[in-house]
């Protein structure tokens, strides 16, 4: 892998798996991680974003989305509608890591570095959270890496939370 500024010396703030089924995942995933609570959103996609594209078209893609607080953060994604990396990812490989997360200073920087190094854009959204602030896109890394690298600019803020789980029992479908 050819290394690409926009990501030199950063950490990497969250590990991300997709998963068939979210409400079995928060059980599986915070049995053997203690992993516990989760924040969560029913649906989070493309209506939540300014824009969003997958493989250089607007997409409509939809997740369900759970977080914890761990560092680094973990990411639970269950596909609901697309095309998306996550649906196709799925498909393709079946359940498990995704892709690592990294923050960065610009999404559009890292974009141009990462695919002049060889590293095409899957999939990216702009103008999410309540400010409409935040951005974020996917890298095809796998050959390299076995997962995909996310570069994510966050929001100042993320949208109201639809559940907290364990706490409030509200995760259901």
């Amino acid at each position: 892998m050819i290394a690409v500024d926009a990501f030199a010396g950063r950490p990497i703030f969250q590990i991300a798996f997709v998963v068939r089924d979210l409400e079995e995942a928060l059980d599986r995933y915070s049995a053997a991680l203690a992993a516990a609570p989760w924040r969560g959103w029913r649906t989070f996609g493309a209506d939540d974003h300014k824009e969003t594209a997958y493989r250089g078209r607007p997409t409509s893609f939809s997740v369900r989305l759970a977080l914890n607080n761990s560092s680094p953060q973990v990411e639970l994604i269950q596909p609901l509608t697309g095309p998306s990396t996550h649906e196709d990812w799925l498909e393709q490989r079946g359940e498990g890591p995704h892709h690592v997360g990294i923050i960065v200073d610009s999404v559009r920087k890292t974009v141009a570095q990462m695919e002049a190094a060889g590293y095409p854009l899957v999939h990216s959204g702009r103008g999410f959270g309540p400010q409409r602030d935040g951005a974020w896109a996917y890298f095809d890394t796998t050959q390299a890496l076995g997962l995909m690298l996310e570069a994510v600019e966050p929001p100042t803020s993320m949208p109201p939370v639809d559940f907290v789980w364990p706490n409030d029992g509200t995760a259901t479908k």
